[in-house]
């Protein structure tokens, strides 16, 4: 019976921070006994981590009747060479932890699954079976994964995923987008072990932790 309370919370409070100025990602974690553990922002440089700490507090009192202490507030900015006053992001351990592939004929669908704290977040891409075209589905089913954990959609776009080989090894090379509150282009690596589809997906997780360092990937 409490669990749907407890999606409820979350989600009213993630609504009510998301619609601040300067805030495109936001996550919140509810401890064991229901109540805000944890809430998680991405913003952008144009506000300082304090000011936006001040303005969830505020929002979250105002709206939800919600009293939040300013420590449980964690906020990360888009340019993470800032050195702007405020609380150090949080790493949350989001982690890749299964891809499937499904083929039909001249279709492919591609599944990533991403785990924190034993909940998956899934993300899913469809397309031509063609293989220059399959590690571009797995990159993009991993962007989708990556919103469905933030509860947020269109943050990232993919500009192109492909292999390289790079003193006699072969690595997993990713473009991405930001289309936050500044756009930016990302890139990320990733050395070929066994997989290259795994490797892509560890790529461009290695991408977005630049603009999302508070996800902890790994």
């Amino acid at each position: 019976m409490e669990q749907p309370e407890r999606r409820s919370l979350a989600h009213d409070a993630e609504t009510v921070v998301r619609r601040l100025r300067g805030v495109s990602a936001v996550r919140v974690d509810l401890g064991d006994d229901g109540a805000i553990e944890r809430i998680h922002v991405l913003g952008s440089a144009e506000r300082t981590p304090r000011v936006v700490v001040s303005d969830v507090v505020g929002a979250l009192a105002a709206e939800l009747g919600l009293s939040v202490e300013p420590a449980r507030v964690r906020v990360a900015t888009l340019r993470p060479g800032q050195k702007e006053a405020g609380p150090a992001p949080v790493r949350a351990r989001l982690k890749f932890v299964g891809i499937t592939v499904s083929i039909l004929r001249a279709s492919a669908e591609v599944k990533v699954q991403l785990e924190h704290e034993g909940l998956l977040y899934e993300g899913a891409s469809a397309g031509p079976n063609a293989s220059s075209h399959r590690l571009e589905l797995v990159a993009h089913a991993t962007l989708r994964a990556v919103e469905t954990y933030l509860r947020s959609q269109g943050l990232f776009l993919l500009e192109g995923a492909s292999l390289v080989s790079l003193g006699g090894r072969q690595l997993a090379i990713v473009l991405v987008s930001w289309l936050g509150p500044e756009e930016d282009l990302l890139t990320g690596s990733s050395l070929v072990r066994d997989d290259p589809r795994e490797a892509v997906v560890r790529a461009v997780l290695d991408a977005i932790n630049r603009p999302v360092g508070w996800l902890g990937i790994r």
